[in-house]
């Protein structure tokens, strides 16, 4: 998430996390040092790093909805210095899971822990084992990493929208397909290969600590959750809850409904905005599909309160929605100034973001790419190299606004 002077002009982290001018070698693909000069430094938003979601929130809360469920809220360290919410939903009928944090043994421990602390604190036991469903707000590592755990302590079916099924039953394939189309995304930033390289590692790296599993449901908009029961599944049993697809942050992103309370998972956050990549890397993500979901959930009637997969409650959605928006704007608008010249997706990252280490050199540039990737299509930008990108499909294509 980016560290900006407004809390809305920030990125999410997958890990820890870089910009060229921090990768060694130092390789730029035409040799030339683009840092931004000192007359350039007002366009800078600011870094990227894991502090957007270092404070834990309150925790365990308890909330009740207008239809009479209760939803337990607990805050776990998914990763080192990075916190996320899980919720338990009881429902008087057994306990529905919502999410389960990462594939780090610190991060089932926390869970565990978190749980436990509900009985201490409401004086109701939470197990793993009395879980009766888990559902998948979506297909990141800090919200489904944890699932070989759970699954070890209970047999409870699990559901996650369609988009994101495949990331969960054949992981294995889809990392390596999601890895040649975000290194050919990289070059075609302008990147050298030896920089591209450098970043795919990273990108890589964590990837090694799941393995696919299955999936017994799925979480469809304007379809009843209907889940398994019985010791072969051939029951089923409807939770009641509503289903809104919001593609963008993620392919199959979904928020849930109960009542008058909605778990907007990542989509809607209430600090910062959820990460954003170019759909040229992976479909149905990209801003146009962001922006377009965020209308989906920004008039929804009666939602008193949001609870996302990070940080504190959303009392007002409507108003949270139309500052994410205001932020985007800002973002595309620097965009354009910074494209009055032909510039590549990691120049323009470079003058959005300055210098960034680590994995967050991978985050600006999928963020910046997301909003180049936007104004291309709406025809606000447009490719000034046009006959060198004729010539070959790895060069890096100047962005010039029109």
């Amino acid at each position: 998430m980016l560290l900006g002077r407004e809390p809305e002009e920030e990125l999410e982290p997958a890990a820890r996390g870089l910009h060229e001018d921090s990768l060694s070698p130092l390789a730029r693909r035409d040799g030339r040092d683009r840092r931004p000069s000192r007359s350039r430094s007002r366009d800078v938003e600011a870094g990227i790093g894991c502090s957007a979601v270092k404070t834990r929130v309150d925790s365990p809360a308890r909330h009740q909805t207008s239809d009479g469920r209760t939803v337990y809220a607990v805050c776990t360290e998914v990763f080192p210095n990075f916190f996320g919410n899980q919720y338990v939903i009881d429902d008087g009928n057994g306990l529905v899971l919502v999410d389960t944090g990462s594939a780090r043994p610190a991060s089932h421990q926390n869970l565990a822990r978190a749980l436990e602390s509900i009985g201490e604190t409401f004086g109701v036991a939470v197990r793993l084992d009395e879980v009766r469903a888990i559902l998948i707000t979506h297909g990141h590592m800090d919200h489904f990493g944890g699932l070989g755990f759970v699954r070890s302590h209970t047999p409870a079916p699990v559901g996650i929208h369609p988009l994101d099924r495949r990331v969960l039953t054949h992981y294995e394939e889809r990392v390596v397909q999601t890895a040649h189309a975000l290194r050919r995304f990289l070059l075609r930033a302008g990147l050298s290969a030896a920089s591209s390289d450098e970043l795919m590692t990273m990108y890589e790296f964590p990837k090694r600590m799941h393995r696919s599993t299955t999936v017994e449901f799925a979480l469809e908009e304007g379809r009843p959750v209907l889940v398994p029961t019985g010791s072969t599944g051939a029951g089923e049993r409807d939770l009641g809850i509503e289903v809104l697809h919001v593609p963008g942050h993620c392919p199959g992103q979904v928020c849930l409904r109960l009542g008058d309370l909605l778990l907007s998972a990542d989509h809607v956050l209430a600090r910062i905005t959820p990460h954003q990549s170019p759909e040229s890397v992976t479909l149905h993500t990209g801003l146009w599909h962001y922006l377009e979901s965020l209308r989906k959930v920004e008039s929804l009637p009666g939602v008193r309160l949001a609870l996302g997969g990070h940080e504190k409650p959303i009392e007002d959605l409507e108003a949270r929605v139309a500052a994410i928006r205001t932020s985007h704007q800002k973002r595309l608008d620097k965009v354009l100034r910074v494209c009055a010249e032909p510039t590549t997706v990691a120049d323009v990252s470079r003058r959005l973001f300055g210098p960034l280490k680590g994995y967050d050199v991978l985050l600006g540039l999928e963020e910046t790419g997301a909003h180049v990737e936007y104004l291309e299509q709406i025809g606000r930008l447009g490719i000034a190299n046009l006959d060198e990108v004729q010539r070959s499909e790895d060069a890096a294509p100047l962005y010039e606004a029109r």
